[in-house]
């Protein structure tokens, strides 16, 4: 009797798993969300640092913000523009790092503004290419 009782929990657990699939509509995780998401927490404690004037805390997560876009999977593609943004963005986290260890509120904020630019710069031209990839291939992988 256990042994069919379990074969039927069993059975309806995967039915109950079939029905709720999620459908194409839901987005999809990418393999360099959690990269991604990181990178945006690095950055959220660099606005805090700056809007609370705490330059050690400016500091800190540009150099983290730094070593990531040194060691991101992107780069193994050798994709010429994505080089390129990469670059400016490398310069803006410098640039940040330097306003924030002279303790330069001004250059500090136009820094990070620049830095941020570079990031939607960036997502706005490679976003595109990635929907475009993904959408052209076939549901389901």
């Amino acid at each position: 009797m256990n042994g069919k009782k379990m074969m039927v929990c069993g059975i309806l657990a995967i039915f109950a798993g079939l029905t709720v699939a999620p459908c194409s509509d839901q987005p999809v995780l990418r393999r360099t969300q959690p990269f991604m998401r990181q990178k945006l927490v690095f950055a959220s404690q660099i606005l805090e640092g700056i809007t609370l004037e705490r330059f050690g805390l400016v500091t800190t997560n540009a150099a983290a913000l730094r070593d990531m876009s040194q060691t991101n999977a992107f780069l193994l593609l050798k994709n010429p523009e994505y080089l390129a943004l990469s670059t400016n963005f490398q310069a803006s986290v410098d640039a940040l790092a330097e306003a924030a260890n002279a303790k330069n509120l001004r250059a500090a904020t136009a820094a990070y503004q620049k830095m941020t630019e570079s990031c939607v710069e960036c997502h706005k031209i490679f976003r595109r290419e990635q929907f475009i990839m993904d959408r052209s291939q076939p549901a389901g992988k």
